[in-house]
């Protein structure tokens, strides 16, 4: 199955971090945070990759060239900083029935990526969301479900409003008919194409997404405590 990384962040909230280098080049444990991915990317069963790069792109493509432990990246160019759904969309015509989509920035181990890219267990569904269990669910885009069916995304909701304790983690697997809905996605108040909102489409759609519980950790990293904090527990927690 191929996947698709978007990394063409620039990562304000990393700042002075990201002042020389795209925020998913940051070291941990040494390595840039993309490289752990595609190390967890890889030995999941990722016989692809296309990464999605837009801010200091050439940094990515210097330090990780054409193939990564034998597996070929392919690299497009995201211009303009016009959101997740955009970035994919790039996409289009170079994947196959389906497809992975991973964040850059998130963190989590092997057996996550391997389960999603194996048809067989989800054969029949539409799209699954990598899901995770918080305790403070009003900070994330929280998951409203009917028993494993994914009915709704709640961004942010206000403390006590969240519709359960599961957060949309950035992992997905979808149908290449996704693509649709990302043509039907409207720019948000943050003048941008959101992937989250493309999910929404596709699940008023009638399309049967599912959530895949997270085994493990999984950790987006968006400020210098969570380098900080990904750093400390890189090699217990997020497993290759």
């Amino acid at each position: 199955m191929k996947a698709v990384v978007i990394a063409a962040g620039k990562g304000v909230r990393l700042k002075p971090v990201t002042d020389h280098i795209p925020k998913c080049m940051a070291g941990i444990k040494g390595k840039p945070i993309l490289e752990h991915v595609l190390e967890r990317l890889v030995k999941g069963g990722a016989e692809e990759i296309h990464l999605v790069v837009g801010y200091m792109k050439d940094v990515i493509e210097d330090h990780f060239g054409p193939e990564f432990n034998g597996v070929k990246l392919n690299y497009f160019v995201q211009k303009e900083p016009k959101g997740t759904a955009h970035a994919v969309s790039l996409v289009e015509n170079y994947v196959g029935e389906k497809f992975l989509i991973t964040n850059g920035d998130v963190l989590t181990g092997t057996k996550n990526y391997q389960k999603l890219m194996e048809t067989d267990e989800f054969e029949k569904v539409d799209g699954i969301i990598l899901a995770r269990k918080v305790n403070d669910p009003w900070r994330y885009g929280v998951l409203k479900t009917e028993g494993m069916k994914v009915t709704d995304i709640i961004e942010k909701p206000s403390p006590g409003e969240e519709p359960s304790n599961l957060i949309n983690s950035g992992v997905y697997r979808f149908r290449k008919d996704f693509f649709e809905s990302i043509k039907n996605t409207q720019l948000s108040i943050r003048n941008e194409y959101e992937l989250v909102d493309s999910i929404k489409d596709y699940i008023k759609k009638g399309k049967d997404v599912q959530i895949n519980y997270c085994e493990g950790s999984c950790i987006d990293i968006a400020t210098p405590d969570d380098l900080e904090r990904a750093d400390s527990m890189m090699d217990e927690v997020f497993p290759r």
